[in-house]
């Protein structure tokens, strides 16, 4: 009978959503916790949430709620349900996620109908009533059940010599089921290990003197480990000063003195929760025939509770996570490597800028000493020219490319070149025969003498008939 109602919701629900989806769809989702905001890994639910709906495609707006559950009784948290309910109506919320035990049942008992009026994606629920669970065909999700007995196992196996266990709880309906629980697994395991002993500790019905001295002092401590089937915020304080070992079935824990936790990831277990949200809003098959799954634990451990009892972190086996992982522990090979890579990086960029300054300052001296050079050339230039302006007899200077270098103002005058429009200088640079030209029996002989003495590399005389005559003016004179 339950197969076909749920069929038939499941059509109703389809039908409606697949008249109402579309690409640009934005769903209202509320997303209800059971504790605080400052809960550990609230932010991680919501982001979670966040990741399973878009690998789905689904576009939607998250309110998120919290319950305070911790902090209320019953009665309260009815309240504070029924005035959340109302919020999600003036919101048209179209779908509900709870996270936590206490959020699922105050939603469904609360005396407000939004629980069944909407799909519900209950997710996280450690101790499950099924009788309330299995005439709610619009209620979908998973529960994590804790498993005591792989508690029980995995507290042996990493502290073997403590043989005495501590259950503390309180006067809860989820902390009266989790001791049921806790009972069960343990008649199982002391069959096996009839060397354990179990000892209960209510926080409300024990002075709170008595339980702290159980675990909190080493001469009391030394042998015993603590189990906590369900937690509180008052365990926060005797957890964290415990000298016993704390193991929970709630990984919400691992930051409030507890070494190690059965829970699922909560980013993952929000991630499934938000998968299956965004498949029963789109009206899409989901992995089962419906209804309420179990998901099975992973062993997390809190890095820090295992430096504090000296276990070393390769005691976790596989599967098992170790969370709270300081920076430099996570990634201490990455940083070692990295370090190295920005060394390297540093010294190549040393070596390059020692190499640039050194280029650099041979550059600068190369160029002091060209100036240096120019400038005593120009020096003695200026001093030939001094000397050999002074001569009388008239001289002319030509490079081995055959061009002038040098003419006397003596040389200027012979010629009737006139000293006021040109300088010696204003000729440089000018062929051989610019000026003048050397005749010997009606020959022009200058450039075969300027090749002979290039040929030579000696003195070669002049003809004694020779005659210069000048380009300018014509005049001619002999040698």
């Amino acid at each position: 009978m339950r197969k076909i109602v749920l069929l038939v919701f499941w059509g109703v629900m389809s039908a409606l959503f697949s008249t109402m989806s579309g690409a640009d769809r934005i769903y209202n989702i509320l997303y209800i916790r059971s504790y605080t905001p400052n809960t550990p890994f609230q932010s991680v639910l919501t982001k979670g949430l966040y990741k399973g709906l878009s690998k789905e495609g689904v576009k939607a707006n998250v309110t998120v709620e919290y319950l305070n559950a911790d902090y209320w009784g019953y009665n309260a948290e009815c309240v504070i349900m029924r005035r959340i309910c109302e919020r999600a109506r003036q919101r048209g919320t179209d779908l509900i996620v709870t996270m936590g035990d206490e959020a699922f049942y105050d939603l469904m008992t609360c005396g407000d109908s939004l629980g069944y009026q909407l799909p519900v994606v209950a997710a996280n629920i450690k101790y499950p009533n099924e009788e309330l669970m299995k005439d709610l065909p619009n209620v979908f999700g998973f529960t994590v059940k804790i498993d005591f007995e792989k508690l029980f196992e995995e507290m042996k196996r990493i502290f073997p010599n403590r043989k005495e266990v501590i259950c503390l709880s309180d006067n809860s309906l989820l902390g009266r089921r989790g001791i049921k629980a806790l009972e069960n697994a343990w008649v199982k395991f002391q069959h096996r290990n009839p060397e354990y002993i179990l000892v209960k500790k209510n926080m409300q019905a024990h002075v709170t003197t008595d339980v702290i001295s159980s675990i909190c002092y080493d001469y009391n401590a030394y042998n015993r480990v603590v189990i906590v089937p369900k937690w509180n915020p008052l365990l926060s304080v005797v957890c964290k000063n415990s000298k016993a070992p704390v193991f929970t079935g709630q990984s919400l824990t691992l930051t409030n003195g507890v070494i190690c936790a059965h829970d699922v990831v909560y980013l993952e277990s929000a991630s499934v929760a938000g998968k299956l949200a965004a498949r029963v809003l789109e009206g899409k098959p989901i992995p089962s025939s419906g209804g309420i799954v179990n998901l099975e634990g992973k062993f997390q451990y809190d890095y820090k509770q295992l430096a504090f009892f000296h276990v070393s972190p390769r005691v976790v086996e596989e599967g098992g996570i170790i969370m709270n992982v300081p920076f430099k522990e996570r990634y201490g090979n990455s940083l070692a490597i990295l370090y190295s890579v920005i060394l390297v990086i540093l010294v190549l960029l040393v070596y390059r800028l020692v190499r640039s300054n050194r280029k650099e300052a041979h550059r600068r001296i190369r160029a002091q000493a060209r100036l240096l050079l120019q400038t005593r050339l120009v020096e003695q230039r200026d001093e030939f020219d001094s000397i050999f302006s002074s001569i009388r007899d008239g001289m002319i200077f030509y490079g081995v490319d055959l061009r002038i270098h040098f003419i006397n103002p003596s040389m200027m005058r012979m010629l009737e070149l006139s000293l006021q429009i040109h300088t010696s200088r204003s000729y440089e640079g000018r062929m051989a025969g610019s000026i003048f030209q050397i005749y010997s029996d009606d020959k022009n002989i200058l450039t075969d003498l300027l090749n002979q003495v290039l040929e030579q590399q000696k003195i070669i005389p002049i003809p004694s008939n020779a005659f210069i005559r000048g380009n300018e003016k014509g005049i001619s004179f002999p040698i």
